[in-house]
C-alpha cells in the first residue's frame, strides 16, 4: 500500500499515511454521519429518541475518528479509560447513590452489565467525550490534539472537556427520564425531577476520564492514519451539533428546549470560530 509523508499543520507533526486507507476511512465516517443525521431526523419527525441506535452509530463514528486522528494506540487507550471509569462510576452510583444521587436503570436500555448498568451507557460516555475533548483542545490550544504544556494546563483542559460534555446531559437526562423512561431518580430533584448532585457527578466522572487519559497520552506517540484537515476534524462536531439541534426542536420537557443553544451551542460556536475564524490555516 502506497504511503506518503506530509507535515500536518493541524496536528503539528509530520505524518506518514496511506491515501487509500485515508479515503476508505473518510467514506466510512461520512456514511456513519449520514446515518446519525437520519436518526436525528427520525427523532425530530416522530418526537421519539432512539437512544440505542443513536449511541451505537455515533459511538462507532467517534471511535473510528479517534483512531484516524490519534492512531489506534491512543484511541483505544482513550476508549478503554472511558469505558472503565464510566462503568465504575455508574456501578457505584447505582449501588450506593453517592456519585450521582439515588437512581436505578430500567430494562429499556437492556442488556444491563451485572444487572445494574446498561451496556450502551459507557459507549455513550465515549460518544460524547470525544467531541468534547476536541472542542476543549481547540479552545485551549487551537489544535484538535496534542500535549498540553504542564499539569495545570492539562487539568484546565480536562475541566473544560467535562463542562462541555455535561452541557449535553442538561437536556439529555430529562428526556431519558421523562420520555424514554430509561432510568428512575428515586427521590427526585429540583431540576426537572433530577438532583443537582447528578451534574456534579457528571463533571467529576468526565473530568477524571479526561485527566487520566491526558496523562497517559503524554507517553503514547500520536500516529494518525491520515491528514488532519478540517473537513475531517469537524465530523464529530457536526454530530454534537445534531444532538444540540434535536434537543432544541423536540427536547422534553418543553422547558428544556431553550437550554441546548446556550450550553452546547456556545461551546460549539466558539470552537468553530477557532477552526475557521480570521488567522486560521485555510486547509
Amino acid at each position: 500500500m502506497k504511503t506518503l509523508i506530509h507535515f500536518d499543520r493541524h496536528l503539528e507533526q509530520t505524518i506518514r499515511y496511506s491515501p487509500a486507507l485515508e479515503g476508505v476511512l473518510l467514506v466510512a465516517l461520512d456514511l456513519l454521519l449520514l446515518i446519525l443525521l437520519s436518526i436525528q431526523g427520525y427523532r425530530v419527525a416522530l418526537d421519539r429518541l432512539p437512544f440505542q441506535a443513536m449511541t451505537w452509530t455515533f459511538g462507532t463514528l467517534v471511535l473510528i475518528h479517534a483512531c484516524y486522528l490519534l492512531g489506534w494506540r491512543r484511541a483505544l487507550t482513550f476508549f478503554a479509560v472511558t469505558l472503565a471509569i464510566s462503568f465504575l462510576a455508574e456501578f457505584a452510583g447505582v449501588k450506593t447513590g453517592l456519585v450521582f444521587g439515588p437512581y436505578h436503570y430500567t430494562a429499556v436500555l437492556a442488556p444491563l452489565i451485572l444487572g445494574t448498568v446498561p451496556l450502551v451507557i459507557p459507549v455513550a460516555y465515549f460518544m460524547a467525550i470525544w467531541p468534547s475533548y476536541l472542542m476543549a483542545n481547540y479552545l485551549t490550544r487551537g489544535h484538535p490534539a496534542g500535549k498540553h504544556p504542564g499539569v495545570p494546563a492539562l487539568l484546565y483542559a480536562s475541566l473544560l472537556t467535562a463542562l462541555v460534555m455535561t452541557a449535553w446531559d442538561l437536556t439529555m437526562d430529562p428526556v431519558m427520564v421523562g420520555q424514554v423512561k430509561a432510568w428512575v431518580w428515586e427521590t427526585g430533584g429540583p431540576y426537572f425531577g433530577i438532583p443537582f448532585r447528578n451534574y456534579a457527578g457528571w463533571v467529576l466522572t468526565t473530568f477524571t476520564i479526561s485527566s487520566v487519559y491526558r496523562l497517559l497520552e503524554r507517553r503514547i506517540p500520536m500516529k494518525p492514519l491520515g491528514r488532519g484537515h478540517r473537513g475531517f476534524i469537524i465530523l464529530p462536531l457536526i454530530g454534537y451539533g445534531a444532538l444540540c439541534l434535536g434537543d432544541l426542536l423536540v427536547g422534553f420537557p418543553l422547558g428544556t428546549r431553550v437550554i441546548a443553544p446556550f450550553t452546547m451551542g456556545i461551546a460549539l460556536l466558539a470552537t468553530l470560530m477557532r477552526m475557521y475564524g480570521p488567522g486560521t490555516h485555510p486547509s
